[in-house]
């Protein structure tokens, strides 16, 4: 059977019930008739009463989506404007509303002066409130990237992630202790030297790397995804094992976290020269019948397989 089809009377069931919910407060269940009816007919005074109802049941975001459906019949009345404005205001988009309100309060004749004043107050109060929020939601990140190395790696992983947020002077504030406490792990440590990469920060920095200091300046270095050496070996990978996917996808995973661990000092380890050497060592680790490593010089299978057993450990 298709779709039920909604009669008419069904709309002033809704709407009966809607109203009798409304005049009790109770605006969840006046919600659910009035989507029903608005479902009926999209009529612009339910529009209103419906993201009324949204408003003053907290859901703010959905009340301001309902309303931009019908922009035009919002904007171009003195009174539903008000309604707009004050649903981009509790959805934090001040600067939008700022100006509707400086475009009114220029106006020479205006209409609902003093209402326009109290959302003016209104968005001031809420500025301030927000800013509030966000200073104090910086320096709880500021100090999280300080003590990075207390927390476990899945938290310094979340930590990181949120200090994308976060201003560039205060990233650079707690760099030297992110970069140089050999307790942070490497991955939290590449991936907040990648932040202050797509910060463009200009700043020398020493940079622990299995138990060396090394110096690093972000500007200097290539996004780990836009790396050389990166898209060389992922490059040599897929021409290698193109006719074996699911091989190539394990020693794509693998070679990923190795380079993760190397990065951003990647030739140091690896020469561009046996890119290829280490493909087929990673490769052969995975599936011992892939391959024959004779070919390579037994010094140098030994150094990487030497390698790939440090990264394994500094990766746990």
């Amino acid at each position: 059977m298709g779709d039920q089809i909604e009669f008419p009377k069904n709309y002033g069931t809704y709407m009966h019930h809607a109203m009798t919910e409304l005049q009790q407060g109770n605006y969840e269940k006046a919600i659910e008739h009035l989507r029903k009816a608005y479902a009926i007919k999209e009529e612009n005074s339910l529009n209103v009463l419906l993201v009324s109802a949204l408003f003053h049941n907290g859901q703010v975001q959905e009340a301001l989506e309902l309303a931009e459906d019908k922009k035009s019949f919002y904007t171009t009345n003195d009174k539903r404007i008000l309604v707009y404005v004050e649903l981009l205001i509790h959805n934090h988009q001040f600067l939008l509303a700022q100006k509707c309100i400086d475009d009114k309060l220029k106006e020479p004749s205006l209409q609902y002066e003093d209402n326009w004043k109290t959302l003016q107050s209104t968005l001031y109060d809420m500025k301030e409130e927000e800013e509030k929020k966000r200073k104090a939601m910086e320096e709880k990140r500021t100090k999280q990237l300080f003590s990075l190395a207390s927390a476990s790696p899945e938290e310094q992983f979340t930590i990181i992630q949120e200090a994308h947020a976060m201003k560039t002077e205060n990233l650079e504030k707690a760099a030297p202790s992110v970069f140089q406490n050999p307790y942070v792990h490497p991955i939290s440590r590449s991936g907040f030297l990648s932040l202050l990469i797509s910060r463009k920060v200009d700043q020398e920095y020493t940079y622990t790397w299995f138990n060396e200091t090394k110096v690093v300046n972000p500007i200097d270095v290539h996004a780990f995804e836009q790396d050389p050496a990166v898209l060389n070996l992922m490059h040599q990978t897929n021409e290698l094992y193109d006719q074996n996917p699911s091989l190539k996808e394990l020693v794509e995973n693998e070679l990923n976290m190795i380079l993760l661990l190397l990065y951003p000092f990647i030739t140091e380890v690896i020469d561009e020269q046996v890119t290829k050497d280490w493909i087929r060592v990673i490769a052969c680790s995975i599936d011992s019948s892939e391959g024959d490593l004779e070919t390579i010089d037994r010094k140098q299978v030994e150094f990487i397989q030497s390698w790939i057993n440090k990264i394994h450990q500094e990766f746990q």
